[in-house]
Order: structure tokens, then C-alpha cells, then sequence
């Protein structure tokens, strides 16, 4: 079985992991979702350069390095940057661990949140309507994508591939495991034709993705050491 197919307006990029992969939203407003590690900088703007010639807006479904390392190279090219709120807010208090570059390495350049979106905010991205969709779990302030037109799906970190998102209790607290599964039950229920994650190839069957990383997510809920230790394996992957 192979991906369903994506519109000609859609250029994605798969990246090696841990790096992320890139969105590239083309049309009169070429929006990029994500922008990878701050050492791909420059060669994430060049990519979207030249298949858009410029990029109006990035979007970053959380703040994490691997997300948010191309920010202030484009910013400084005149693209806008929008971030959920409660992330939007930390970044522009500069709050201890934002950004989230230690463990990976890879310090952020600093940047400024110039749009902030909550649940339910549609955004214009290239020539079609994108709905935000809140989804904390993987981080409080991570955001996911709707296009209900092609059903297309960007899940960011809460899904990858047929995987759960890693969630950390010790950053985000108990429930932390908890809010990813209302997550994860809140994107499936979209039934979307295309899931589009950060992280990993694009989904053959999106029900069986769904299906896999809910059976993984009840199970972190249900026994949270078990949770810990996955982590753990997940965060010591090489690329």
C-alpha cells in the first residue's frame, strides 16, 4: 500500500530523523510549516526559495529545536512567524528550556512570535484555509493542521507514522500522557484522507496509524513507567 497521493500545492520534504520534516504550502501566500534544526538553516530557505521564491509565513506546530531552528534566518528574510498561544507566550518571555535545544544539541537562533492562533483559528496557507487544531500532549502549546477540503492532516509530533509522539511527564506533569490521548482521539475522529507528520514517512492507511498509536497511548496512561522507559528508548535514537 502506498501514501495517498498529495495536491501540487503541497511540497513536502522528508527529512533524516531527528531533524523535521518540512511542509511547503505553495500560492499567493507560501507558508512553510515547520522550519528543522538551526544547522539546515540555510538550507531549508533555499529549498523553499526556490519552489515558492519567497515564504510569507512559517508555522510551527511546537517549539521544539528540530521545529524551530530555520525561525530567525527566515524571519530576517520577511517571512511572519506563528506559534499556539501558551508557546507563543514562552517564546517571547524567553522561559527557561524553551526551545527545548539542550538534549538535541542544536541551540535556537532567537526569534519573535509575530501571530499567535489558538483552537478553531483559520489560517490562510498558500490558496486554501487551514483550521488550528490544539493538540497538547507532546508539548502544552502543540498545534495541529485541518484542511477539510483534501482532508489533509498535519499532526506535527503527535503522531509519527504508526507511533505515538513521545510525551514527557517530568517536563509537562502527570497528565501529561492523558491530554495526547484526548489528542490523538480528537485527530482520528476528523478522518482525515492524508496524515502529515513531522517526523517519518506519510502513513500508507491513516486508520491503521491512528488505531497503532492509540493502542500505545491508552497503554502509557495505563502504566506510566512503562511510559518512561519508552521514552527514554525513543530519546536515545540516532539519526
Amino acid at each position: 500500500m502506498t501514501a495517498p497521493p498529495l495536491p501540487s500545492w503541497v511540497i513536502r520534504w522528508q527529512r533524516p530523523f531527528p531533524d523535521a520534516n518540512l511542509l511547503l504550502l505553495k500560492g499567493r501566500q507560501p507558508a512553510l510549516v515547520d522550519s528543522g534544526f538551526v544547522g539546515h538553516a540555510e538550507e531549508t530557505a533555499a529549498w523553499a526559495q526556490a519552489r515558492t521564491g519567497s515564504v510569507d509565513l512559517v508555522v510551527n506546530t511546537h517549539w521544539h529545536s528540530d521545529h524551530v531552528g530555520g525561525n530567525a534566518l527566515l524571519q530576517d528574510m520577511g517571512a511572519a512567524i506563528a506559534a499556539g498561544t501558551p508557546e507563543a507566550e514562552a517564546v517571547a518571555r524567553r522561559d527557561p528550556g524553551c526551545c527545548a535545544a539542550e538534549y538535541l544539541d542544536q541551540p535556537v537562533a532567537p526569534y519573535t512570535v509575530d501571530m499567535s492562533v489558538d483552537d478553531g483559528r483559520i489560517l490562510r496557507l498558500g490558496d486554501a484555509d487551514w483550521e488550528v487544531v490544539r493538540t497538547p500532549g507532546h508539548t502544552p502549546g502543540h498545534l495541529s493542521l485541518w484542511q477539510p477540503d483534501e482532508r489533509l492532516l498535519v499532526v506535527g509530533d503527535a503522531l509519527s507514522d504508526y507511533d505515538v509522539g513521545w510525551v514527557s511527564r517530568a517536563l509537562d506533569g502527570p497528565e501529561a500522557a492523558a491530554t495526547a490521548l484526548d489528542s490523538l482521539k480528537r485527530l482520528a475522529a476528523l478522518d482525515p484522507r492524508v496524515v502529515l507528520p513531522s517526523h517519518g514517512p506519510v502513513p500508507a492507511d491513516p486508520d491503521a496509524a491512528f488505531a497503532a498509536a492509540l493502542r500505545r497511548a491508552r497503554r502509557f496512561v495505563d502504566d506510566p513507567e512503562g511510559g518512561v522507559w519508552y521514552g527514554a528508548r525513543r530519546s536515545s535514537r540516532s539519526p
